[in-house]
């Protein structure tokens, strides 16, 4: 059974279960803009692979509009990693798409330097340049409608949404802000993590390339391994069972799915 709960600590993690399933948990980081309803249909799709899907609710996002979103990815790394180590004694794994993919490298990255933390077993990366690498075209300061271009480009964005402008006049302050954190934080050249480094890529996608995406090979001393599905940058609403395949089979030492 899943529940919204209030306190602070799950305000970061809106749906969480009422009581451990035993399996491993994944935590979810959504892109710029995203919110944690954004992956509230992986948690039904996963529980047959026996992975426990975690969304994760930024500030200013979904359950938490009310709340300033937050520019600092220190704070935003210091909050998450207080949520997990809460938890988690066994092992888990963060996944993140686009923006979410530079803040789940930068949790693991800090969970692997706390004396007594439990740091990740596995990071998954989708859609995302590596975490050292600079964006080739910030887009936090541009003009409302060079942004918005920008995002109807992408395609994450409806096109109805886009459109709505007494809509986008409050979305666009926390999209800003979200860009900001991503687009201005770096890991330091030669960073890794211990833990196995698994990337997703979108076949079509123009705004991360499959070909740099293999550059996330760099920031692990374990394993790594890249899946290129069919789709551009938002691959993976179309691919979620076969991501979650591949995850789940990755997390329990099984066989991974035929790629496509």
């Amino acid at each position: 059974m899943l529940r919204q709960n209030r306190d602070h600590g799950t305000r970061w993690l809106p749906w969480t279960r009422t009581t451990t399933t035993g399996s491993p948990r994944l935590y979810c980081l959504p892109f710029a803009g995203g919110a944690a309803q954004f992956f509230r249909p992986w948690t039904a799709a996963a529980r047959p692979l026996s992975v426990e899907v975690v969304p994760v609710e930024l500030p200013g996002h979904g359950t938490r509009l009310l709340d300033p979103p937050l520019t600092d990815m220190a704070a935003v790394v210091d909050a998450l990693c207080e949520e997990v180590l809460r938890r988690e004694s066994g092992p888990y794994a963060i996944l993140g798409h686009s923006m979410g993919a530079k803040i789940a490298y930068a949790v693991a990255e800090e969970l692997e330097r706390r004396p007594g933390a439990t740091p990740p077993a596995r990071l998954f990366v989708s859609g995302a340049l590596p975490a050292s690498a600079t964006e080739p075209r910030p887009l936090h300061g541009l003009p409302d409608a060079e942004l918005l271009a920008e995002l109807s480009a992408m395609g994450g964005t409806p096109p109805g949404i886009l459109a709505n402008a007494e809509l986008m006049e409050l979305m666009l302050p926390v999209i800003r802000a979200d860009l900001t954190l991503f687009e201005r934080w770096r890991a330091p050249a030669g960073s890794r993590v211990s833990c196995p480094i698994t990337a997703f890529a979108g076949r079509d996608d123009r705004v991360v390339p499959v070909e740099p995406t293999a550059g996330w090979a760099d920031h692990t001393s374990a394993s790594f391994a890249l899946h290129v599905h069919p789709g551009g940058h938002f691959f993976l609403r179309e691919e979620m069972d076969r991501m979650l395949g591949r995850m789940a089979a990755e997390l329990h030492g099984r066989p991974a799915p035929e790629a496509m």
